[in-house]
């Protein structure tokens, strides 16, 4: 279990957990190090909702129902409006 630091930004405990995933799982490393590129394009540049959609689509496309989708588009979104 990751611990959490209450001070530190949403972004940056993502970056940590996709630090611990290419530390203790090597097969799932180079999703993780994409995760960790999108992190850093959240703090830069703040990509538009239509950038996130495309993101996930091109990632999720048929994995989950569109409910699901729109949801995660959105949690994305405030992620990105609530980056440090």
């Amino acid at each position: 279990m990751m611990n959490h630091d209450s001070d530190a930004s949403p972004v940056d405990c993502i970056v940590h957990l996709a630090r611990q995933i290419i530390y203790e799982c090597p097969s799932g490393a180079s999703r993780a190090a994409e995760i960790i590129m999108w992190t850093g394009e959240i703090r830069t540049r703040r990509p538009s909702r239509d950038e996130l959609a495309a993101h996930v689509d091109l990632f999720c496309k048929g994995l989950m129902p569109d409910d699901h989708r729109d949801a995660l588009i959105a949690c994305l979104r405030a992620l990105v409006l609530l980056a440090a």
